[in-house]
């Protein structure tokens, strides 16, 4: 095995910094590991520190605020967008750890996630090199898909139009092809939690949607920073079962 030593509303992040709503950017936590470059593919306890450049100091699991349930999120995807990992470090002594499967090459950003105990949000850029695994997912152009269906079940995202730097609220309905009606249950404290990046992937929205006007819709509220192609994971637990769906929307100028 390798071994490598936010509420509702919009966060949008940056490689290198972080946006807040009214906040001012930030770097102030940053990733560090023992060794860089490339990984085996496959299942890889990928361990790293966080550095408080403000403090001077490791973060611990001490240091955190809990967020939607954990203290720290862990979001990574390859530069096609097609692999997507969300889990959940643990701390043990002075290390995280984050257990990830990545069994196809490429190259992947990495985000991790969390919120110190002053307040501050944070998320922290990294990107690694995964070989020897499965052939490079290619990358093909995003079209505006926004109907998608894993196995019978099927969400619809609204065709509401979508303009850079606006803030835009976008419905989404989960429904199943066997007529099932669908079972809705929280997903680390939230209704549904999507993750969106440009096509280019150097940035990161994480929303946590607002409960719809029945129990298996809900209501997206996020601002777009630029036109283009973006990708969007909606992550949610249906029927006990926890999905991963892929879609994608245009945003334009």
């Amino acid at each position: 095995m390798n071994k490598l030593s936010i509420i509702l509303g919009a966060f949008i992040f940056s490689v290198g910094q972080l946006v807040l709503a009214d906040s001012q950017p930030t770097s102030r936590v940053q990733i560090k590991v023992e060794q860089q470059g490339r990984l085996d593919a496959g299942r890889i306890d990928y361990l790293f520190k966080l550095y408080d450049v403000g403090q001077n100091k490791d973060i611990s699991d001490q240091d955190l605020n809990e967020s939607h349930t954990k203290k720290l999120h862990f979001i990574v995807y390859d530069a096609a967008l097609k692999e997507f990992n969300h889990v959940h470090p643990t701390f043990d002594v002075n290390t995280w750890k984050a257990e990830l499967n990545l069994p196809v090459n490429g190259n992947y950003f990495i985000w991790a996630q969390g919120e110190l105990l002053d307040g501050a949000e944070f998320s922290s850029p990294m990107t690694v090199q995964i070989i020897n695994g499965k052939i490079e997912n290619p990358k093909i152009p995003l079209n505006d898909v926004r109907s998608v269906s894993d196995s019978q079940t099927v969400v619809d995202l609204a065709k509401t139009k979508i303009r850079a730097g606006k803030m835009t609220m976008l419905t989404f309905k989960v429904s199943r092809k066997d007529g099932v009606e669908p079972i809705m249950a929280p997903y680390l404290g939230a209704l549904a939690h999507v993750i969106a990046t440009p096509a280019d992937g150097d940035e990161l929205i994480h929303v946590h949607p607002m409960d719809g006007s029945s129990p298996n819709t809900g209501m997206i509220h996020a601002t777009f920073p630029k036109e283009g192609a973006y990708r969007l994971w909606i992550q949610f637990i249906e029927h006990d079962e926890l999905k991963i769906i892929p879609l994608s929307v245009i945003v334009f100028k």
